[in-house]
């Protein structure tokens, strides 16, 4: 995925959209992944409902959004603080791109998105980062980490 993508589908609201991009956006992570909490609640549904749906792209909690009237109470209140919890991560990543933009084209441009390394590429500049993206910098750490 490259930055342009990455910029544009910052903006996508869409639950499926959320979960593929937000963990691999920026590499910062939960103690443990929403993905695994969902697994964790939701292992009925999962099977019942989502059980011949192809992992990838979100698939697995858009078949859980379109199935949500029949989730038990745990599977949707982990699904929904996911959703929450996700919805943050990305609106904090999409900060920082916005506020970095320059920066990470001056020093980033090669670096492929996901895998922690757009977020590594930043830090590894970041005496040399621009006033507002030191401080979305700053920001993300504090709140993501």
């Amino acid at each position: 995925m490259d930055l342009q993508t990455l910029k544009s589908s910052s903006q996508v609201a869409a639950v499926g959209i959320i979960f593929t991009l937000a963990p691999i956006a920026f590499g910062w992570a939960q103690e443990m992944s929403v993905r695994e909490m969902v697994q964790e609640d939701c292992k009925q549904e999962l099977s019942d409902y989502c059980g011949t749906v192809t992992p990838s792209r979100g698939r697995i909690a858009a078949c859980l959004f379109a199935h949500n009237d029949k989730l038990s109470e745990q599977c949707q209140l982990t699904f929904e603080i996911g959703v929450l919890q996700l919805t943050q991560i990305l609106t904090t990543v999409s900060y920082v791109i916005e506020q970095c933009s320059d920066d990470i084209d001056q020093y980033c441009e090669d670096v492929v998105v996901g895998g922690d390394r757009l977020r590594q590429c930043l830090a590894d500049h970041r005496d040399e980062l621009a006033s507002n993206c030191q401080e979305a910098f700053s920001y993300a750490e504090e709140s993501l980490e």
